[in-house]
Order: C-alpha cells, then structure tokens, then sequence
C-alpha cells in the first residue's frame, strides 16, 4: 500500500470516497497503481458532481443534488453519522475537506485549498510522474517546418503556422509525461535562423549538424512510390521507354511520377480527407518530407507507434497528400488525421515579438483582439 501523504490528489479517488460516505459504505478507494485516469468511473448513480463553474467555486467543490439526497434519505435529510464522514473524508488521493452544509441545492462540499496547495508545492515531483508507463510511440509530424524547397525561416512562418510548432513541443512535452516515445519530425540543421528562432521561444527542436544528409532514405521512398499500386501508368510506350532511360541515367523522375491518392483512401474507407485529392505528381520536396517521416519512425524503438500531424489550415490539403502519398509508398503506421489550427494572420512572427505597450494598453483587457481579416481569442 502507498504512504498516503506521497499519494497525489485525484478528482476521481475524491468523488469515490464522497459517494462511500453518502452510501454509508466501508471507505473503498483504489491504490495508486490502479485506475491512472482521472475520468469519473460509470456508477449505478451518480452521487456528485465537480464544480467547474466559477461563481459557483467561491462556495463550494462539490455537489450532491437534492434529488439525490431524497433518494437516499427521507425528506432528503442527511444523517449526523453521514455528514460527519463528509466532513471527515481521508483517504489515498483525496482532497482534504475544509466543510459542508446542506443548501437547497443540495449538499455541498468546500476543498481546504490552503491544505491542498500546500501538499502539491510541497510533493511536485509525484504530479510529474506517468500515472502508469504506457507502451508505445508517437511521431509528431510539424508541415510548418518541412522545406518547401527551401527551409523555412521566422520571416517566411506565419502565425498560423508557429501555432502549430507550439503546439507540437507542448504535445511532446505531455506525451512524454506519459510514458510515450515521442520523435518529432522534421530535424533542422544546427544553428540554422529558423532553430535559433525556436530556442528564443523555449522550443528544443531536434536538430542535426549542417553535413546531414537523407538522400538514403529519400532514395528509399521514392522507389517504394514508383513500385506502388497506386501509382499512375504511362500513357504511351514512348514515355515508358523515356522513364526508364532516365533511371538508366540515374536521373530521379521529379514532375514525371504520378500517384493516384483519391484510391489510397477510398480502398482503404479512410474518412475526413478532402474528396477533391486526386493524382498527385510527386515533387522532390514531397519526398523529403517522406524520408523525414521515415527517419522518424525509425527513432521509435517500439512495438507500437502512431503519427500525428499537426498542421494549420493553409497548410492542411498539402498535408492531406503527404499523408496519402506516405500509405501509398507502403507505410503501417496509424495515422492521426491533421489536426487543424484556426489561421489568425499571415504576418511572420518576429516583428510580434517586439512590445508595443501602446496598444497593449489601449486594448487593456478584453478578451479578443479584432482587426479588419480575423478576430482571435487570445
């Protein structure tokens, strides 16, 4: 059993010592080891509910309805033994209980906060802890960073765009937490303006030195597309002949290798992408984005692993194909459709970074800022 002054506050290792002691039960709540979630486990009855309104914070946490107190009790009269286990609640995980009274909506239950809060900054290392090591690994894919043929750079990143970088690192950093192998993809040269740029903004980015090179693996990808199924036949023996002369030569057939994508996902009942995918003519940058997936994939020494991408709306439909065109070279991952970013602005990010307490303090504190193309909670 773990020393209960170690053991971190849970919500739902609360909620199930509140409903043993309205029930009159023996006090039953799960070890540290068991049941990770923090998700309300399914009872015959819901009992209590967490306050997450902030009025309604001011005076109380928790809330057992009249309308269960009147199932549970005649008149909807709680019993002194019952309320006093209320007000007494101890347990692995549970809040400290600071008092509680029986209102007409019910009975509710205030949190010692002072208690509480003093627990947390005194034990932060067990909140940073796994609630259980998970076996597996996610490749977080970030298209904003992906050449387009040219590396992108903090002038030429959009808002929209660094938006989706953000929320790439912050993913990694909490999938992380959970146990998960995390490879993010793409790498970036080595003190190239663009990985300068992130470090100012607390991103450590995987960066390699300025001589790597992917042509292996770009090599790689590129035949598995040109021996894909979904790859588009020559319409002529003229141009079949051409094609493979070209290999012959050593010459890749950049504008010239066509894949059917709008197949990839009607064969394999892929729903949420764009019906308006076709063929697409396979470009050397698509390819490098490939082999850059690949690479990382292979950093995820485990038995199990799945990709995200992480992308902003301008840059969604051009994902769509990367994605489509990585099942079709042969790829097994799960994939996570693109999770899209609301575009704000196409202004580049630096000039941002730069104070203007003039108008910082004309717009004081309302919750939007307004322009003339979008209006943008911040």
């Amino acid at each position: 059993m773990e020393n209960i002054d170690e053991t971190p506050f849970r919500i739902t290792r609360t909620v199930q010592a509140l409903g043993s002691a309205l029930r009159g039960e023996p006090e039953h709540v799960p070890d540290a080891g068991q049941g990770s979630s923090d998700r309300i486990s399914s009872e015959p009855e819901k009992l209590w509910f967490k306050e997450s309104s902030a009025k309604n914070l001011q005076n109380r946490d928790f809330l057992s309805p009249t309308t269960v107190l009147n199932t549970l009790y005649a008149d909807g009269q709680v019993p002194p033994a019952v309320m006093g286990r209320v007000l007494s609640l101890k347990g692995c995980g549970v809040l400290p209980v600071a008092g509680g009274e029986v209102m007409g909506e019910g009975l509710r239950v205030r949190v010692d906060r002072i208690a509480a809060f003093q627990k947390v900054l005194s034990g932060v290392s067990a909140y940073l802890k796994p609630p259980s090591q998970r076996q597996g690994g996610v490749v977080l894919n970030c298209p904003a960073l992906h050449p387009k043929p040219n590396l992108p750079s903090p002038d030429t990143l959009t808002l929209g765009q660094l938006r989706t970088v953000l929320l790439t690192d912050h993913l990694g950093a909490l999938l992380r937490r959970q146990g998960f192998t995390v490879s993010c993809c793409p790498v970036l040269p080595e003190d190239s303006n663009i990985i300068v740029f992130l470090r100012i903004l607390g991103v450590d980015w995987p960066s390699v030195p300025v001589s790597w090179t992917n042509d292996e693996r770009e090599e790689k990808m590129l035949e598995a597309l040109q021996n894909s199924p979904y790859k588009e036949r020559e319409e002529t023996d003229g141009g079949r002949r051409e094609s493979e002369e070209k290999k012959m030569e050593g010459e890749k057939e950049w504008g010239t290798l066509r894949v059917n994508l709008k197949r990839v996902f009607q064969e394999e009942q892929l729903p949420g992408y764009d019906p308006s995918l076709g063929t697409c003519t396979v470009q050397r940058d698509s390819v490098s984005h490939l082999a850059q997936l690949d690479r990382a994939t292979a950093d995820c020494t485990v038995s199990t692993a799945t990709a995200v991408h992480v992308t902003s709306c301008q840059d969604e439909f051009r994902q769509q194909q990367i994605a489509m065109l990585w099942r079709a070279s042969g790829a097994t991952l799960t994939q996570i459709d693109p999770l899209p970013s609301t575009p704000w602005t196409n202004r580049s990010p630096p000039p941002l970074l730069t104070p203007r307490w003039r108008n910082a303090s004309q717009l004081g504190c309302r919750p939007t800022i307004s322009s003339s193309t979008s209006t943008e909670r911040v």
